[in-house]
């Protein structure tokens, strides 16, 4: 096991309920924890004191929405539908990544063309993120422990598109935009500030409406995120690409310290904060697998391309104009 995440007791079993819990009361009574005990520890996180991030995290592929994340020699100034960009660098080299949501898949071939025909590029079909309940992560003398022993390399099933099972409109975007900033953020706090969004007041009731019949189909938890000093262990992005990578970022998701994986049919990308020492274990396991592997480390600056209210706006509106 490799120490990574130091916390107290109380905070990791708070955190194996956040993840799938929509209320407080929630949360205490899955944790057996006071709820004031849970209210400060969560107040402790959402100020950012403790390491720790956790967000309202939807399916965007259910919604018809899909991520694409590319890694590119070339500087992009400007780009439809950018959600955020970052530089990586490997062997002394500088490349730039460029994460995205297009409103359809037939929007690939026109992102593509912003960039160099060697680019590589990843449409996240399929997207995985760290769970505190996976089974190669222990919680032990008062640490966050990764297992990469445990890790196994089972699921080779090709990632598809799913089913679209709700279409979201602003409404549904602003509940995105206030729950991604803060998962338990109350309903009627949002319907207090969905004027200064939306421009005009949406009332308790319509919000509750959308939240039950829109964004709840296409929850997929509450994503949490464990960050450790970057001058100990910088951030890095791991580039996936032959038969085996898709089943390789699903197992690597296992450990605390990768964060999120966009998975296509024969590559993947995977970014966290793998400690020194995973690292051998990992590159020993690849040996025997399909798979090349690209490792770049990422500077810890990050430029978005627009907020994500405003991105996903402007994507209702493109696929409302399509419907039409």
């Amino acid at each position: 096991m490799i120490p990574f995440f130091k916390c107290d007791e109380i905070t990791w079993r708070i955190l194996k309920a956040v993840e799938t819990s929509l209320t407080i009361m929630e949360i205490s009574r899955k944790s057996n924890v006071n709820i004031s005990t849970v209210s400060r520890v969560l107040s402790e996180i959402k100020q950012g004191s403790k390491g720790i991030t956790t967000r309202f995290e939807i399916n965007m592929e259910k919604a018809g929405i899909i991520s694409v994340a590319t890694i590119s020699k070339k500087f992009v100034e400007r780009l439809p539908y950018l959600q955020s960009f970052r530089t990586l660098r490997v062997l002394g080299r500088k490349f730039y990544l460029y994460t995205a949501l297009l409103p359809s898949e037939r929007m690939i071939d026109e992102w593509l063309s912003n960039f160099e025909e060697k680019s590589l590029t990843v449409r996240g079909l399929e997207r995985r993120f760290w769970s505190p309940s996976s089974p190669s992560t222990v919680y032990s003398e008062g640490f966050v422990q990764g297992c990469p022993e445990q890790v196994t390399v089972s699921e080779r099933d090709p990632p598809m598109l799913p089913e679209i099972e709700a279409t979201i409109d602003e409404i549904d975007v602003l509940l995105y935009w206030e729950k991604s900033r803060w998962p338990f953020i109350s309903l009627r706090e949002i319907a207090r500030e969905s004027k200064k969004y939306l421009g005009r007041e949406i009332s308790h009731q319509v919000l509750s409406w959308h939240f039950r019949n829109h964004l709840l189909k296409l929850w997929n938890g509450n994503r949490i995120r464990l960050y450790v000093d970057l001058n100990r262990v910088p951030y890095r992005l791991l580039y996936l690409e032959g038969r085996d990578a898709p089943a390789i970022a699903r197992a690597l998701t296992q450990l605390p310290w990768f964060h999120t994986a966009y998975i296509d049919f024969d590559r993947a990308i995977i970014s966290g904060q793998p400690p020194c020492e995973s690292m051998l274990p990992f590159f020993k396991q690849l040996g025997e697998l399909d798979v090349n592997t690209l490792d770049f480390v990422m500077e810890p600056s990050m430029v978005r391309g627009v907020p994500i209210f405003n991105l996903l706006m402007s994507i209702t509106k493109k696929l409302e104009v399509t419907a039409e």
